[in-house]
């Protein structure tokens, strides 16, 4: 298809690299940012009982988790777009890996804040 003499992939493949380009800075501040605060936390916890310090520790190694795996579907929605200008397979086939992984870490991870929340609960300090 051709709009006023070029190609709809050449008037789109610019927008597509400043969308993906910003979903990837936003990516890396997420990891970043996730990353400052589970290291505070993690200094403030070193003062407390040690059986508060585990309880802590995992609380904050989830957090860092999620702030994670919210990046890593960042990623995975470039990587999309990206894959939408050109479809070759090796594309699709790197795509379908990495959904493959988001998916397998998104479900551990589930498993593992529910089985914390139910730890949190059993303590009395959820």
């Amino acid at each position: 298809m051709a709009i006023f003499g070029q190609s709809l992939e050449s008037i789109l493949t610019p927008f597509v690299n400043i969308i993906t380009f910003g979903i990837d800075v936003a990516a890396g501040l997420i990891i970043e940012i996730s990353a400052l605060f589970g290291l505070v936390s993690f200094l403030r916890v070193l003062t407390k009982s040690p059986k508060e310090q585990t309880q802590d520790k995992e609380t904050i190694r989830l957090r860092l988790a999620r702030g994670m795996l919210l990046a890593l579907d960042l990623e995975v929605g470039s990587d999309i777009l990206k894959t939408v200008l050109v479809p070759s397979l090796n594309e699709l086939s790197i795509l379908a890996v990495l959904v493959g992984i988001r998916i397998v870490l998104s479900w551990s991870l589930s498993k593992e804040i529910d089985k914390h929340n139910t730890d949190l609960k059993n303590s009395g300090r959820l």
